[in-house]
């Protein structure tokens, strides 16, 4: 005789399998495609992928932010210093041979209509430039240069002969032209009483 108690009734129970039957509920089956993907499966998979992707994105470009903040805090006060220490002097600018190459167009791109071409082309915008360039000169132009908090100068040739305004930039140990610009006859009349 073995003895039984009502624990070992139980383990029994517990340890058969039971048939299914109508009134008990079987767990629901996936849909699985022909491949044996499962239907479900697939758009979280690819939802979580995108966010994913999202989220690395983003956390990218917080960095690239942080890294372009960095290297702009870093590169204005290195740029700053250069162009101090570069800056052409004041003495540095030669009003006359600056407007004589202005005048003969040696500013002016190579396919510009109005550079002159040929050997007798440059001979005579070379001689022109010479005379217009001594003719200001003699009529008393005037020669302005602004320093702009010593990183750099702009120089400007105010001619009242030909009533023209002539701009240089000085940089990085160099003028360079900018440009010329007409201005009427009222506004030269208006500088010279000021």
């Amino acid at each position: 005789f073995t003895r039984r108690t009502s624990n070992d009734a139980t383990m029994e129970n517990q340890t058969k399998p039971k048939p299914p039957s109508a009134a008990t509920p079987t767990a629901p089956t996936t849909p699985t495609t022909a491949n044996g993907e499962t239907l479900l499966g697939t758009p979280h998979s690819e939802l979580s992928s995108i966010c994913l992707s999202l989220l690395a994105a983003f956390v990218l470009a917080r960095l690239l932010a942080v890294v372009s903040a960095l290297a702009t805090a870093l590169a204005a006060p290195l740029t700053g210093f250069y162009l101090m220490s570069t800056c052409p002097t004041v003495e540095s600018f030669d009003a006359k041979r600056e407007l004589k190459r202005v005048l003969r167009g040696d500013n002016l791109p190579e396919d510009h209509p109005d550079k002159p071409k040929g050997f007798i082309g440059k001979a005579l915008a070379k001689v022109t430039a010479t005379i217009e360039a001594e003719a200001a000169a003699l009529a008393g132009c005037s020669v302005e240069i602004i320093d702009i908090i010593g990183l750099v100068k702009i120089a400007v040739i105010r001619n009242t002969a030909a009533k023209t305004d002539y701009y240089w930039l000085g940089a990085v140990n160099r003028w360079r032209y900018i440009m010329a610009r007409n201005v009427p006859g009222e506004t030269y009349q208006r500088m010279k009483r000021d």
